[in-house]
């Protein structure tokens, strides 16, 4: 399965792409950062606080530099648009992800969605589905919403 995912993002990379993907770690977030993307453009806009949302996660969530976490931010968005469904992402991250990090990452797409300081009903409605997809519970999908927005 991981050679599979790794075919498919190779043909998004082209011919560094197996050095790149040959490390799990590094699937593993290139599936994080697209679905975070995913958030940032389900609504059609890209406002600059979810730009820089964005940016401080991936840096903070997965101790990465700048540089570093900007190139994985472009690597995701080449490997999204190149995406027909949430599949090889969500497979990805069931694969490479505890529960824990999971719920993490559900969070941090709540923050991404909130960062504009509201939250669109097609965020909300992607978020609920990425976490069905993640097997997170609909307790920690509200759990992680509240701790975000504060209600």
């Amino acid at each position: 399965m991981i050679e599979k995912l790794k075919q498919m993002l190779g043909n998004t990379f082209g011919d560094d792409s197996q050095s790149l993907m040959s490390d799990q770690a590094h699937t593993k977030l290139l599936a994080a950062v697209a679905l975070m993307i995913e958030i940032i453009a389900v609504d059609d806009e890209r406002h600059d606080a979810e730009i820089a949302m964005l940016k401080q996660l991936v840096r903070e969530r997965f101790d990465l530099s700048t540089d570093k976490a900007e190139a994985l931010i472009e690597q995701a968005e080449a490997a999204l648009q190149q995406s027909t469904d949430f599949y090889r992402f969500t497979s990805a991250i069931n694969r490479e992800f505890d529960h824990d990090e999971k719920i993490e990452l559900i969070e941090s797409l709540w923050q991404l969605a909130y960062a504009d300081e509201q939250i669109d009903a097609i965020e909300q409605h992607v978020i609920r589905k990425l976490a069905s997809l993640l097997h997170v519970s609909h307790k920690d999908f509200i759990a992680t919403k509240l701790r975000v927005v504060g209600e």
